[in-house]
């Protein structure tokens, strides 16, 4: 009886130290993993550092942008690796400019809407629905919600503020229709959600379309092929009737030939075996770093 009390407190005190070990190598690899993430954190503030001192003491030409856009350019910064991209910041046409000329514009509104349908988007009222909705500053949406979507998650009334709040509203049109006719990546490439100018030197088809409705394919086409940077209206390679006026505002919108900040984009790895993507703008002229972007620094 004695020897099996004793084994019976034996093995319950292997079993709690067992338990005891087990959960110490568990908080030792959660430790673990939280200082290599603590140390990639401020491994990437001071690639932000290093970086933005660098490119702030570039004097970037025009040229240097254009033909070197998005072009990756490998980094070695010691414990760091990584790639690094520059591209113009005015590449893109602000939506909510553009949406609220759409409103106010016959010509905006329907040039919208026939290039909605060239794209292949099979209910383009809705869409734009969906869009004006959110545009809307009405203080019950922002209590309520969007009308229009209902039992989804509220859009952000007043304006349409980044791509995530531009996914929300993929979402909701394409759970109301079914259409994926048009990948939202495309939609990305064609619109920002800031900003007043849109640089021709780097104007997609697309583009050009929505700004230029009244431009013929052919001249759509030239604009677009984009073999040189033009500094002046006078050099685009369209016919004189079409260069007149063209940087002139259109839709909320003033075309330019000059980039006036860069989006700088670098992906890293650390040596902690850690990864991330950091993205900022840089205004050329004032040398100041903006529209910080930081991704969640994932360390397996």
């Amino acid at each position: 009886m004695r020897r099996g009390v004793v084994l019976f407190i034996t093995l319950g005190i292997l079993l709690l130290l067992s338990t005891i070990v087990f959960l110490f190598l568990r908080q030792s690899g959660a430790l673990k993993k939280s200082v290599r993430q603590n140390i990639a954190v401020v491994q990437t503030n001071l690639i932000l550092s290093d970086m933005s001192a660098f490119l702030k003491s570039q004097n970037f030409t025009q040229d240097d942008i254009f033909y070197g856009a998005g072009i990756p350019v490998a980094l070695e910064l010691g414990p760091v690796s990584g790639n690094l991209a520059l591209d113009s910041a005015n590449r893109r046409i602000n939506l909510n400019r553009y949406l609220a000329a759409v409103t106010k514009e016959q010509a905006a509104l329907d040039g919208f809407l026939a290039w909605m349908v060239f794209r292949h988007i099979r209910h383009p009222r809705f869409l734009l629905a969906l869009l004006l909705d959110t545009l809307d500053p009405d203080l019950y949406e922002r209590e309520s919600g969007s009308e229009i979507r209902l039992r989804y998650p509220r859009f952000q009334n007043g304006a349409i503020p980044n791509s995530r709040a531009m996914a929300m509203i993929w979402q909701t049109y394409r759970t109301y229709t079914g259409d994926k006719g048009m990948p939202p990546a495309q939609w990305e490439e064609i619109f920002g959600y800031d900003g007043e100018t849109f640089d021709l030197n780097y104007a997609t088809a697309d583009q050009l379309m929505l700004l230029f409705p009244d431009f013929p394919p052919d001249v759509v086409t030239r604009l677009a092929a984009h073999n040189n940077r033009y500094e002046e209206g006078q050099d685009l390679p369209i016919p004189e009737e079409y260069k007149e006026g063209i940087l002139n505002p259109r839709f909320g919108i003033t075309p330019t030939l000059a980039t006036s900040a860069v989006e700088v984009a670098i992906d890293f790895n650390t040596t902690q075996e850690c990864s991330g993507t950091m993205g900022f703008r840089m205004d050329l002229k004032k040398k100041r770093i903006t529209r910080l972007r930081l991704s969640e620094i994932l360390c397996p």
